[in-house]
């Protein structure tokens, strides 16, 4: 009786970990721990389908680099199995992410400053573009696929294979070289139906996506130049050193240049703030013309601050805007009265700022509604940090919900930047710095079903929740200065969304060789 015993849950389990193996090989990505033996799952199809998203980030290298990430569904033991595996430090750590790379190729001829992706539509499988820009002066337009291409199981390891390296919908659409100078912020219209790009020469420009025309072109005014006492200030016979061959004196960059662009959720004002200058400058896009300007005094931003804003964002409901300074952000309300200052704790220079949603269970706010917008701050120690701006009692007291990352987890690099992705019940942060890793994170109430999961982390000044869940890592090797995310559907017919009528750049069409894969 005892061997009937052993042998018979023995030959259950060489059999359910046989279908499990067979699973796993169809997924494409990492190695990953097998999960138990389990029945298997009566559950519709779509909560237990894998969820897909591209990603694609620029670097100083002047490299894009695409990549498809896929996450399986969870299981009800996924999270005990994982549990286990880390109560016991010798045992080694299993993500759930899997990999597959898209495209790898060298875009520009300078570090890539920025890249924007076209937002979704209602039908996931049409065509998205891709836009960036660099200190070439370029902004260089692509289409992407939302087809998921064929697994592929090697990875592209050097900047020679071209945009269809592993999907050959993608396609070049061409160049726009409007700009005198460094174009710094790309955005799209929530239609599609435009494209606003700003740079170092002072210039805002509002293009049409369907035959990329110029529409109108809006002019920041140069700050007037202070008058300078050389004898007092340099002393006598020495005068202030002037770069002869500055290519942003010379081709109108300098004081004046527009760091960032923010379009409101009606698409009828846009801000803007630029070098050198303390001031917001608002515009009208119904007239195309200054609505306004707002000048920062030093009560409103302190010193510590910065000296010009570096980014803006409005919040999604349209009733609040945040300026990312050099040290600190300061929220204002629509009447232009700050509501806000934000000074990480301990201080460290802000890189990005993001208006996102965030489910109450995480937020730990008692609303009726299921999901709360927050702000989110990158910063110069790796960490990335939420804040709640409703509610607040003071101007400088701001209501810190968590944060992920930093050096108390061990993951000290800086975040460029940041985006997230939310699709079927899934919510998904992803975050890019300078050492090259990109990281997904979980922040959906599936990761985090009970509050008191989320460890607290002793920082300076206080203590904060270490919110989230690492279910991924992917080294580019490249240090990356920007991301986008955008979503992967499955097979189908995929409609365009563009067509670029003489442009003069065109689609790289090659082959793949086997030299760019290990």
């Amino acid at each position: 009786m005892v061997k009937r015993k052993r042998s018979t849950p023995s030959a259950a389990t060489g059999a359910s970990t046989a279908v499990f193996s067979n699973t796993t090989t169809i997924a494409a990505g990492n190695s990953t721990t097998p999960p138990p033996a389990l029945a298997p799952p009566q559950a519709s199809e779509s909560s237990h389908s894998p969820f897909s998203f591209q990603v694609i980030t620029g670097s100083y290298d002047k490299v894009l680099h695409g990549f498809i990430v896929t996450i399986p569904p969870a299981s009800p033991s996924s999270s005990t199995a994982s549990t286990s595996l880390t109560l016991n430090e010798n045992d080694a750590i299993s993500l759930p992410a899997n990999f597959t790379d898209s495209f790898l190729f060298t875009a520009h001829t300078a570090p890539i400053r920025t890249l924007t992706i076209s937002p979704p539509s209602a039908n996931v499988l049409q065509k998205r573009i891709l836009a960036t820009s660099s200190a070439d002066e370029h902004v260089n337009l692509y289409t992407l696929s939302s087809v998921l291409p064929p697994i592929n199981f090697r990875k592209l390891k050097k900047a020679t294979s071209t945009l269809t390296a592993s999907n050959p919908k993608n396609k070049n659409l061409g160049v726009l070289s409007h700009h005198l100078n460094t174009p710094t912020a790309i955005l799209f219209t929530p239609n599609r139906s435009k494209i606003i790009t700003a740079g170092l020469d002072a210039q805002i420009h509002i293009l049409r996506t369907r035959d990329w025309a110029p529409l109108s072109m809006l002019k920041c005014p140069k700050p007037k130049p202070k008058p300078v006492n050389y004898a007092i200030d340099h002393g006598d016979g020495y005068g202030p050193r002037v770069d002869t061959f500055n290519s942003e004196a010379t081709y109108g960059g300098g004081a004046g240049g527009i760091n960032d662009i923010a379009l409101h959720p009606s698409q009828k004002i846009l801000l803007s703030v630029g070098k050198g200058t303390r001031q917001v400058r608002m515009w009208n896009l119904m007239t195309g013309r200054k609505a306004g300007v707002l000048a920062l005094s030093k009560e409103v931003v302190p010193p510590i601050f910065g000296s010009e804003g570096m980014k803006v964002v409005w919040s999604k409901t349209g009733e609040e805007y945040a300026i990312a300074f050099d040290r600190g952000v300061v929220v204002f309300g629509m009447d232009s009265k700050p509501k806000c200052r934000i000074r990480t704790t301990p201080i460290s220079k802000v890189h990005q700022i993001r208006y996102i949603n965030l489910p109450t269970a995480i937020t730990q706010n008692k609303k009726d509604t299921e999901e709360e917008e927050v702000l989110t701050i990158s910063t110069e120690d790796g960490r990335v940090l939420f804040y709640s701006t409703a509610g607040l009692e003071s101007l400088d007291s701001p209501n810190l919900i968590g944060f992920l990352g930093g050096r108390s987890i061990g993951m000290p690099g800086r975040v460029k930047d940041f985006d997230t992705i939310a699709a079927k019940g899934n919510f998904h942060l992803i975050t890019g710095g300078t050492d090259g890793v990109v990281r997904i994170w979980d922040l959906g109430k599936d990761s985090e079903k009970d509050t008191h999961e989320m460890k607290k982390v002793r920082i300076d000044g206080g203590e904060g929740r270490q919110i989230g869940c690492l279910v991924g890592i992917y080294e580019t090797e490249r240090r990356i200065t920007c991301l986008g995310v955008m979503e992967m559907g499955d097979e189908g017919i995929e409609e365009e969304d563009v067509e670029m009528s003489g442009s003069s750049g065109s689609s790289s069409s090659g082959s793949e060789d086997d030299d760019d894969y290990e």
